[in-house]
């Protein structure tokens, strides 16, 4: 079956009709130069408060910053869709493969629960498979679970909670076995670049990767996400998506970032090195029983207990921390962002003093003389209205 035909298919009859519509429209005017813009509604007199001029729309097609981002990944400008953040193409990818009401999605557990929130809203039934003992990917349950249902695999590549990688034959093992369409979120990729599948897409016809600047690149105030796939996908992504979602700014600052693209090199191995070592003190200390392999620039670990440490750490320490234990396997665990130097320091230094801080006879004598104070200090206000 030829490729064109598959993605007929896999598109809901009313996103068919849409998407006919709308490559039925004019095309937007290319502005040349002794051109008026008078077709638009905007204004024309700059922006205030400022010397920039941000009056007009951004370019819907993101030009340059495709450019840039072709020539860095190696695609055809034609097989990059540019989104606000990962966040939106991760919702614009459901909304135009699934049938509201009537596909199904497969994914995994533990797991960013953002895929399901949008498929929640589209009214889609998830299956969430539980990852294996060492996060492994399921293969022979994912397989018997594809029903004929089953329209989108969503596959998180690194897992945004456990940090870790699938191995690259099981993910293309299952891509290219697959009627459908498979999501690889790679937006954590940046620490683990290496295990990137974006070189499939020439390959698998049915395969989205979706990436963003968020992380190494440090844009997450001025999100920008990216989707690679065939150009086919691409030019059905680009109609449905919102015309000027990603605003000038962001546009402007990525294509900047990728002029300079080995800073986030450096800043990456930089942050391998501070994981690794913050990683090397937490093993030993009492109040952390386990601490996972991490792939990217968070670390999963299982302490003694997960509730008292979450609260001191917030309390005592201000300091937030992201408690995972909610998830099948991972109970007592949480999640810690490797940061800068000074700020592991005093994350480290937080879990060091978690021993006596949060013992349970310092917590009774810290209660109790709490209890007491507060009873001293009653007495006093009573003295003081009997003239005593």
């Amino acid at each position: 079956m030829e490729h064109t035909e598959n993605l007929n298919e896999w598109l809901p009859k009313y996103i068919r009709k849409l998407v006919a519509s709308k490559t039925a429209l004019a095309k937007e005017p290319i502005l040349k130069d002794g051109f008026l813009n008078a077709h638009r509604s905007t204004g024309l007199y700059g922006t205030i408060g400022t010397d920039e001029d941000y009056s007009q729309r951004p370019d819907i097609k993101a030009t340059r910053l495709k450019e840039e981002l072709a020539a860095y990944v190696g695609l055809d400008v034609k097989q990059i869709c540019i989104g606000n953040g990962s966040t939106e193409l991760v919702d614009l990818v459901i909304r135009t493969f699934c049938h509201s009401g009537k596909d199904r999605i497969l994914g995994f557990q533990p797991s960013d629960p953002r895929m399901a929130h949008f498929a929640q809203m589209q009214a889609l039934e998830v299956d969430l498979l539980t990852l294996g003992s060492n996060f492994e990917m399921p293969i022979f349950e994912v397989k018997e679970n594809i029903s004929d249902a089953t329209k989108m695999l969503f596959i998180e590549n690194p897992n945004h909670i456990t940090g870790s990688c699938f191995p690259k034959f099981d993910i293309v093992d299952l891509a290219t076995g697959f009627d459908g369409i498979v999501v690889i979120d790679e937006s954590a990729i940046d620490y683990a670049s290496d295990q990137s599948l974006i070189s499939i897409v020439n390959d698998c016809p049915n395969v989205i990767i979706i990436q963003s600047f968020s992380r190494a690149w440090g844009l997450a105030g001025l999100p920008i996400g990216m989707a690679y796939a065939s150009p086919e996908i691409i030019h059905i992504l680009n109609l449905l998506k919102p015309l000027f979602s990603v605003n000038s700014i962001a546009q402007k600052m990525a294509t900047k970032a990728l002029y300079v693209a080995d800073q986030k090199d450096r800043i990456v191995t930089k942050t391998i090195q501070e994981r690794e070592q913050v990683r090397a003190i937490l093993e030993k200390l009492p109040a952390v029983l386990e601490v996972f392999e991490s792939e990217t620039n968070t670390l999963l670990l299982r302490v003694e207990d997960v509730d008292l440490m979450t609260e001191h750490l917030k309390k005592e320490e201000l300091i937030y921390v992201l408690n995972v234990s909610h998830f099948t396997g991972l109970e007592n665990c949480i999640r810690i962002t490797i940061g800068k130097g000074l700020d592991n320091m005093r994350l480290v230094k937080a879990f060091k003093d978690m021993p006596s801080k949060t013992a349970g006879p310092r917590l009774f004598w810290k209660t109790v003389s709490s209890g007491l104070r507060q009873a001293s200090s009653f007495l006093g206000v009573f003295k003081k209205i009997l003239g005593m």
